[in-house]
């Protein structure tokens, strides 16, 4: 727990510097936001509210209009989440708040509950985002997707959660993670299938997980774009990054993709899907991360995608 007197001179530091920054600022789709997810830099700076000011700090002044507070287990207090939304408040920075658990593990509802609770406080849009799979794979590696029965579980438990949030006006989303992008329609389902099934839930598209190593059942590009295209109001926020082309892991720096950052923005600028987060590989050094964060918007600056 923070003590009041630290809170104040955190709200002190941070309300009296970065004044007049610049934001960051997309060529072609000036509508469009960039942040990133706090989850870059879990290894180099643990989930506190010092380290979490620091990294408000940090977006505010580099011109990021929000970050992602990646929060597993929704395990901070609603007195933290209050102070660290009163400084991201003080330095213009919304706020995308981030569990990580998927809706068929049995202690979802409850982090739920208690994320829902904290996305609240804070300022921005409104948005909870989780990811779809995770723990009911776990015992069977060689699974690609869900079966009928999980997949129907799925929808109910998700659309659900949406419309509850709706009532509080936020926004429930979910990420697609390692499970497949698209199913055979016999033996095994995907994240595909889901969207088809739900109404009310929204979509994180993750850049790179439906063709890294761990993708259950790797995708194709093109099929990809297409259902992107589809999506309209459903599809909420990107997470942007970079796998290498062969080996299929992520680096901790944006570069070429397989599928590219400009064809993702371009995408998400027609359909005005608003919200760009950088999420990196994590690594253990603090400045490191920054440097990296750094290099990203950089490469995004030469391939013409961002201002420079």
């Amino acid at each position: 727990m923070t003590s009041p007197f630290l809170t104040l001179i955190l709200l002190l530091t941070v309300s009296c510097s970065n004044q007049g920054v610049e934001k960051l600022m997309f060529i072609d789709y000036p509508g469009l936001q960039i942040g990133f997810t706090t989850q870059n830099f879990q290894r180099a700076m643990p989930n506190n509210t010092e380290n979490i000011t620091e990294m408000i700090e940090y977006a505010a002044s580099q011109g990021y209009q929000f970050i992602q507070l990646r929060d597993n287990h929704a395990t901070l207090t609603t007195d933290e989440c209050e102070m660290l939304a009163e400084i991201a408040k003080s330095k213009k920075v919304d706020i995308i708040y981030e569990i990580h658990i998927n809706p068929l593990d049995p202690g979802f509802n409850d982090v739920f509950e208690k994320g829902l609770s904290n996305t609240l406080l804070f300022p921005g849009p409104g948005i909870l985002r989780t990811v779809i799979s995770l723990s009911e794979f776990i015992s069977d590696p060689d699974r690609k997707g869900w079966n009928e029965q999980e997949l129907l579980q799925l929808t109910k438990i998700s659309d659900s959660c949406a419309l509850v949030a709706r009532e509080k006006n936020i926004k429930f989303i979910v990420e697609n993670f390692n499970e497949a992008f698209f199913g055979d329609g016999e033996t095994f389902f995907g994240i595909a299938d889901f969207f088809e099934n739900t109404v009310s839930t929204g979509f994180q598209f993750d850049l790179s997980n439906p063709f890294t190593k761990t993708s259950r059942y790797r995708a194709e590009t093109p099929g990809v774009i297409e259902f992107l295209s589809t999506m309209g109001d459903r599809w909420v926020t990107s997470h942007i990054k970079t796998i290498e082309v062969m080996g299929g892991s992520p680096l901790p720096v944006l570069t070429e993709n397989p599928f590219s950052v400009e064809k993702v923005v371009e995408l998400m600028g027609k359909q005005d899907v608003i919200y760009v987060s950088l999420e990196l590989a994590p690594v253990d050094d603090k400045q490191q991360c920054f440097d990296n964060h750094a290099s990203s918007i950089q490469f995004m600056k030469d391939i013409g995608v961002l201002k420079k």
